[in-house]
């Protein structure tokens, strides 16, 4: 069974945007619960990158692939910097237990965007 990048991607966004909105209450839960969630959303979060690399190979005009790579992959990056900047931040002033909440608005952007291409892109 085929799934597709784009619905990899959808799932692995959902899943790391449910978690960072859920993450002030991992305090709660059994510290091995606790961890597995937190490699849940590891895997999640690594996992919607290559989906939209491979989607962006697919539909970008041959000529312009590796600079369409390039493009995302810079974008991609610049984001990061400014999530890692702005985390330190964040922490001081609201606590490591809300850390994750500020990340959930990436998912949410993704899965936003990507809602908005057509299903047949599978």
């Amino acid at each position: 069974m085929k799934i597709g990048s784009r619905i990899v991607a959808l799932t692995a966004l959902f899943l790391s945007g449910s978690i960072c909105l859920l993450s002030p209450l991992l305090g709660m839960l059994p510290t091995g619960i606790a961890l597995t969630v937190l490699m849940v959303w590891g895997i999640a979060v690594v996992a919607d990158s290559p989906q939209f690399s491979s989607l962006n190979a697919r539909f970008a005009p041959r000529q312009y692939v590796g600079s369409a790579l390039t493009i995302v992959n810079c974008i991609g990056f610049l984001i990061t910097i400014f999530s890692i900047e702005l985390l330190g931040d964040w922490i001081r002033r609201f606590g490591i237990q809300t850390a994750f909440l500020p990340l959930f608005f990436g998912p949410l952007f993704g899965w936003i965007s990507l809602k908005r291409v057509k299903p047949q892109v599978d």
